[in-house]
């Protein structure tokens, strides 16, 4: 039997080879190849490296049985959306009156395997209610679904997810449903008020800026309640807590930076030179999320560092004794960026 769908498979790509002439030898050679091994991996029940090989025997020569094999793998992992839309993808394209039997007959074979499999694909439906409804955010275990899917039932795989909605001082609490195979399931989400939050992929630069300032202007940072002891010896105090916090925040700045760039060369080394294989796709994307992360607190590390070194330093110059007539001083910060303002 194996040896009958090998057959059949390098039959495809021979009478493929007069229809795909941008090919050289080679490439229909690697081809062939790499189907062969992917059938022998799909036979093993090694179906994540038989999606690899048929989809780089596919990259290099457009066979219809290729893109088949890879529908029923992904079926066999459970992975129904992506093998609907492989079986989608053989059924919608057109034949030439010429084209191989071999393509006829992967023609045939997924329409039969994509009527089947229809019933079993859930659906999800979400639902978000409460104030900012209309501008929330919503994430599928911490990934951020498309607006457009909000409120419309849209196919998923069987299984379980934590879903969230979020926006600006608003946030839900997180759902978690489980979804089996030809069920439809929907979730409602109510935000309640919540200082702080954004929408999923928003960043810190898109909120409103503070009043009557300036577009681009770094938003003032209150110092806090005035002490009532503003002699030398509070100013040295509160030089001693500033370098302190500075210290801290620039460590912890560089920590999550190196993290960050560790992780993102995890990501690289995990691509290589040839690109991104399909089996080490979600790893990559878990591994390009945690930098974009560490990043994020990196860029707050510094900030926070560097508003706090720069407000000791001042106050330590301050606090020597000489009496100076109208000082004052204000940190302040903004998006990747800090500093102090002031005169003396």
């Amino acid at each position: 039997m194996d040896k009958a769908i090998a057959g059949f498979l390098a039959l495809a790509l021979l009478t493929a080879a007069p229809l795909a002439g941008a090919q050289t030898d080679t490439e229909r050679a690697g081809a062939r190849a790499a189907a062969g091994e992917g059938l022998k991996a799909f036979n093993e029940g090694r179906h994540g490296d038989a999606i690899d090989l048929f989809t780089r025997a596919e990259s290099l020569v457009h066979a219809p049985p290729h893109l088949l094999y890879i529908a029923r793998a992904n079926e066999k992992l459970g992975r129904l959306v992506r093998a609907r839309e492989a079986y989608m993808k053989i059924t919608r394209e057109k034949l030439a009156a010429d084209a191989p039997d071999a393509f006829r007959q992967a023609h045939t074979d997924a329409q039969q395997e994509l009527s089947a499999l229809e019933p079993r694909v859930p659906y999800l439906t979400i639902s978000v209610k409460g104030d900012g409804a209309s501008q929330a955010g919503v994430t599928l275990d911490d990934k951020v679904v498309p607006p457009a899917l909000v409120g419309v039932p849209y196919p998923v795989d069987p299984g379980e997810y934590r879903i969230q909605a979020s926006g600006k001082d608003v946030k839900s609490e997180v759902a978690t449903v489980m979804i089996a195979e030809g069920k439809r399931e929907t979730v409602e989400l109510l935000l309640a008020s919540a200082p702080g939050s954004l929408p999923p992929g928003a960043s810190p630069s898109a909120t409103d800026p503070a009043p009557n300032s300036a577009p681009g202007t770094p938003a003032p940072v209150d110092p806090g309640p005035k002490s009532t002891d503003s002699g030398p010896g509070a100013m040295r105090i509160g030089a001693y807590v500033g370098l302190g916090v500075g210290v801290v925040g620039l460590a912890a700045g560089t920590i999550f930076a190196l993290q960050s760039s560790s992780k993102r060369s995890e990501a690289d080394d995990l691509c290589g030179a040839s690109g991104c294989p399909k089996s080490k796709q979600d790893e990559v994307n878990a591994l390009d999320s945690d930098a974009d992360s560490a990043a994020t607190l990196a860029t707050v590390g510094f900030i926070v560092g560097g508003v706090g070194v720069a407000t000791g330093v001042t106050l330590f110059i301050l606090s020597s004794g000489e009496k100076r007539d109208s000082a004052a001083i204000r940190p302040w910060v903004g998006w990747g960026s800090a500093g102090v303002s002031g005169h003396f």
